[in-house]
């Protein structure tokens, strides 16, 4: 805001448009009126005249620095306007960075769970895969009912079942050998040399049920 100028208060003339010059203006137009109608007598005219001349420069002068007053008031009221909006501008701006914080503390969390499960996930797997390792060379933790347990008890049976087949065919050779050896020589005597006596036979056949089951 720029300061007082002279020329706001008067042009310095009888028709200035200065605030002094209009209100002088307006008491001139008046004192004549009353001097016309001889309300005012010629001395009355000057007294009155000068006293209105001191009014109307204090008056303008008031008037001027009321104006300026005011103007710095609505300029500080704008400043003062402004200065609320950039603030509320900065809260809000701050609002939506720790919103976006947050949103990002968010994801890593999510993130951080989701790499947490999935290594969870892989020691699981790990931990079972290291369960099938074990079980190809031991049977300790293995469930029957899994595939490693019934690939076991599957090459147990087949074991068992050899065993069997050749507890059988060795129980059928002896068997066998003495029918034919019996049969081409009756002298042949069955005893614990060639091991085809009767308790030994005996005791093959024996194997051989229990193997089965009989």
């Amino acid at each position: 805001m720029s300061d007082l100028v002279i020329s706001e208060l008067t042009a310095a003339s009888l028709t200035g448009t200065g605030v002094f010059d209009v209100l002088m203006q307006a008491v001139k137009t008046h004192l004549d009126g009353e001097f016309t109608k001889g309300r005012i007598k010629g001395p009355e005219y000057s007294t009155v005249y000068l006293g209105s001349l001191d009014l109307a420069m204090q008056t303008g002068l008031a008037f001027l620095l009321q104006k300026r007053k005011n103007d710095l008031e609505a300029q500080l009221i704008e400043k003062q306007i402004e200065l609320t909006n950039q603030q509320t501008l900065n809260a809000v701006t701050e609002g939506l960075v720790l919103v976006a914080q947050e949103c990002k503390l968010k994801a890593e969390f999510d993130l951080t769970q989701a790499q947490a499960l999935k290594t969870n996930e892989e020691l699981a797997l790990l931990a079972q895969k290291v369960a099938t390792e074990r079980a190809q060379v031991t049977a300790l933790g293995v469930d029957d009912d899994s595939v490693i347990g019934r690939q076991k008890a599957l090459y147990l049976a087949q074991t068992n079942g050899f065993t069997r087949d050749a507890e059988q065919k060795a129980a059928k050779l002896m068997a066998d050998t003495w029918s034919v050896r019996r049969t081409t020589d009756e002298a042949t005597v069955a005893d614990t040399t060639n091991l085809l006596n009767d308790a030994t036979v005996g005791r093959a056949i024996t194997k051989l049920l229990a193997g089965v089951g009989a």
